[in-house]
């Protein structure tokens, strides 16, 4: 083979999963979101995540052919979850059961899975084309310019995503059924008071596991006890209580998987 597999993995596979995530987390606004149903915003959204994907490869002239393919197929998957989401919201005389409930979660899950199989199969074919192989042949630009070391840093920036927004929205699906039963009063609070909160509680704990310091997660956990306890008055808020604990034992929990998963990847690189 022209290239080597393990070189291609590392090469390859890392900027478009990078590319990835940036796109469809970081550059994807609400707007873009509540709009994507429509093909032409729909289309810019992959437009702007088959780009990101292909500016990390730093292959830019010989890969061109990346962006249109990686644009069709991401285009597509988004719109087919569009369409089985609105077949969700139509489902009547279901409340309460399991697609109800956890139907939006599942979604998103298989939607992010076959993004990333997308992906996959983008490399795979790479690897079993020796056609195709000579025009991701040799380390990237970034890698060029920067060293191995960008590697290293695009698996730092798609763990710090992962343990941020991808998982505040896993995590927002997965108690929205929770969250339906509090009170008016209960949710009352800042606006995206709670997104900010979990974002940088989870970035601080990447942080700790990332620097091997793991005891600072222990203050950070009293830290926000203290300031959530003065929440808690009345016994009827123990539904508020408890929607707390969930989703505070879920947060840390996620953060600290993705930042052992992060540290783990680090040591498999060149």
């Amino acid at each position: 083979m022209i290239v080597d597999a393990l070189a291609l993995w590392h090469g390859f596979w890392i900027p478009l999963v990078a590319g990835h995530f940036v796109g469809d987390f970081m550059l994807q606004t609400d707007e873009i979101v509540s709009r994507k149903g429509e093909w032409k915003v729909a289309t810019l959204h992959a437009a702007v995540v088959s780009t990101a994907s292909w500016a990390l490869t730093g292959h830019w002239a010989s890969a061109w052919w990346l962006v249109p393919l990686l644009l069709l197929t991401h285009a597509a998957v988004d719109l087919t979850k569009i369409r089985l989401d609105a077949l969700l919201t139509a489902r009547e005389g279901c409340a309460g059961d399991y697609l109800d409930r956890n139907g939006r979660l599942i979604l998103f899950l298989t939607d992010q899975a076959v993004h990333l199989l997308v992906l996959l199969g983008v490399v795979v074919l790479l690897d079993a084309t020796p056609a195709l192989q000579p025009s991701v042949a040799g380390p990237g630009a970034w890698v060029g310019i920067f060293g191995p070391g960008f590697l290293g840093f695009l698996v730092l920036v798609i763990g710090w995503i992962l343990a941020t927004s991808a998982s505040g929205y896993t995590l927002a699906l997965a108690l929205s059924r929770f969250e339906a039963e509090l009170s008016s009063r209960q949710k009352a609070g800042l606006r995206g008071g709670g997104y900010w909160i979990g974002i940088t509680e989870r970035s601080l704990i990447y942080l700790f596991i990332l620097l091997g310091e793991p005891a600072g997660i222990g203050f950070l956990a009293a830290a926000k006890s203290v300031f959530r306890i003065g929440e808690i008055k009345e016994a009827e808020d123990r539904k508020l209580a408890e929607y707390i604990l969930i989703g505070t034992l879920m947060s840390f929990a996620t953060a600290m998987l993705v930042a052992i998963g992060t540290r783990q990847a680090l040591l498999l690189l060149p």
